[in-house]
């Protein structure tokens, strides 16, 4: 599975430096007019059903459980990432995964206490 995993979903990662961020989604405080893209983020928000936001603190839950799921999947026989460094093409994808869900749940973080 490992050369499997290397030719046929590794060449989907991007580069860490093309990776989005969650401030690329959000009002940059170093603009002159972030108050007012905050504020306009917060009335935008206010047209959101409640019922949005329980499923959005429901998956913010899920994010904040991403080391429990790394650390389980780093355990597993034949993806062991033993250093957090293996080149192993599990554990590079372990690594890029978990980058990816950290930053939907920061972006999600952000985003809840923006509306309030």
């Amino acid at each position: 599975m490992e050369n499997w995993v290397e030719e046929n979903v590794l060449i989907h990662l991007k580069p860490v430096e093309k990776c989005w961020q969650p401030q690329d989604f959000l009002p940059d405080p170093a603009s002159d007019g972030f108050h007012e893209r905050v504020e306009e983020v917060k009335e935008r928000a206010k047209g959101i059903p409640d019922g949005y936001f329980v499923i959005l603190v429901g998956d913010m839950i899920t994010e904040e459980a991403l080391p429990t799921y790394q650390t389980q999947i780093n355990i597993t026989d034949g993806i062991r990432d033993k250093t957090g460094a293996s080149p192993s093409s599990w554990a590079t994808w372990t690594r890029a995964w978990t980058a990816e869900e950290n930053r939907h749940g920061d972006l999600l973080s952000i985003s809840i206490c923006l509306e309030e």
